[in-house]
């Protein structure tokens, strides 16, 4: 890894995605490119360029997860928001990841919230931040057990405007789009997303329904359009247990601190790209 202080923009997109290897490689997260020559054709012919592009299935579904890396001296702004939202609706990439060194705005961060984009700070450690006693030199060792909790999709049901109820099987959530009444299109995956999120503030295995309003909105399913009121959706959080004991050391001094803002989580990132959970209450992993 790179000296404490000495990051530039090719080295921070590379951090990023070393970062997002390891910290999603349970789920099977796989990076399809990064860097320059990192770049996909939309639907109107325009080609984006992405810093960094990952994979992933969810049940039999492939979707797509584009992260943008702003290595800048001041805030990102809800420009930059827009501007990956843009290309999230022009191509086949489901969800959006900015990851800023010196943080976002206010706009920035209620526009992001809203349309379901996640939001990260990535910096430097300053002598400011009170967490290097947390991490010293020296070997430590921790053995835990990993619960995967896993929000599964049961039921989706449009209600349209003479109360007729469409079922829309899961496997569609990414080609059914949704148009409210300023001719502005979504895709059913973001709403799907907003209600998984419920999901996991859930008791496993409770089934779980609720109704999301849709005045007025027009639904695009298999070539056909349909005016709807309200969409529900049925589903449970659901949990893997994995019997596997893991280990890790703590041999070096944190490095990098990220910060999840809308989730809340606090990563370190030693010297030597060991990356620790701040939040976590370790003993109770162990």
């Amino acid at each position: 890894m790179k000296e404490m202080n000495s990051l530039d923009w090719k080295i921070y997109e590379s951090l990023t995605k070393y970062i997002y290897e390891t910290l999603r490689k349970e789920y099977n997260i796989n990076i399809e490119g990064h860097g320059q020559n990192c770049k996909i054709r939309g639907y109107s012919g325009v080609i984006h360029q992405i810093d960094v592009l990952t994979s992933e299935f969810d049940e039999s579904q492939k979707y797509k997860t584009a992260i943008e890396c702003k290595y800048w001296k001041k805030k990102v702004n809800k420009d930059t928001v827009m501007k990956l939202l843009s290309i999230i609706n022009d191509t086949d990439i489901q969800r959006g990841i900015i990851v800023s060194k010196n943080g976002f705005t206010s706009d920035a961060q209620k526009f992001a919230e809203h349309h379901n984009i996640k939001i990260v700070q990535l910096r430097e450690l300053t002598k400011h931040d009170n967490v290097q006693a947390e991490v010293e030199c020296g070997i430590i060792d921790f053995f835990f057990k990993i619960n995967i909790r896993r929000p599964e999709i049961t039921k989706i049901l449009a209600k349209t405007v003479n109360d007729i109820e469409i079922s829309i099987p899961e496997h569609m959530q990414y080609q059914v789009l949704i148009e409210n009444r300023d001719g502005l299109k979504i895709k059913l995956f973001d709403s799907i997303m907003v209600f998984k999120e419920l999901l996991h503030t859930q008791k496993e295995f409770k089934t779980i329904s609720k109704s999301y309003s849709f005045p007025g909105h027009i639904l695009y399913l298999s070539n056909h359009k349909h005016y709807i009121n309200s969409i529900t959706y049925e589903g449970l959080l659901t949990i893997i247990n994995d019997d596997h004991k893991k280990t890790f050391s703590l041999v070096d001094k944190v490095w990098i601190i990220i910060n999840q803002i809308f989730e809340q989580q606090t990563f370190l990132i030693t010297e030597n790209g060991i990356i620790v959970n701040k939040n976590e209450n370790l003993s109770n992993q162990i």
